[in-house]
């Protein structure tokens, strides 16, 4: 049976996951080809149902139809709606500030 607030939880957890997985491509992106993303919202759509259809792909009924892709892409905006009022401050601000306290890097700075 379809359990709509398992679906609900394992959405939101997804959603922890993908904002940063997106920041971070888009990061790499912007370091590439300086690049800047525009699509996030629907890249880490396409990550949560992504990883959704890997988990079920061994489900029957589920890995056959695709009654419960709209179901799950309706939970996944929700989630992400969710997850960026959760960690949205604290991903933008880690992209946004450099870093200063990594202790791999070079004393006193780029010359």
């Amino acid at each position: 049976m379809f359990n709509l607030k398992q679906l609900e939880l394992q959405m939101k957890l997804l959603a922890l996951r993908a904002i940063p997985e997106i920041e971070r491509r888009a990061a790499e992106a912007w370091q590439q080809h300086g690049s800047k993303v525009t699509d996030k919202e629907n890249q880490a759509l396409a990550y949560i149902v992504g990883a959704y259809a890997t988990a079920t792909a061994g489900v029957p009924g589920l890995n056959a139809t695709k009654f419960d892709d709209e179901i799950v892409r309706d939970h996944a905006r929700k989630a992400l709606r969710w997850a960026w009022g959760q960690i949205g401050d604290i991903v933008s601000d880690v992209a946004r500030e450099p870093v200063t306290d990594d202790t791999s890097l070079l004393k006193g700075g780029v010359q």
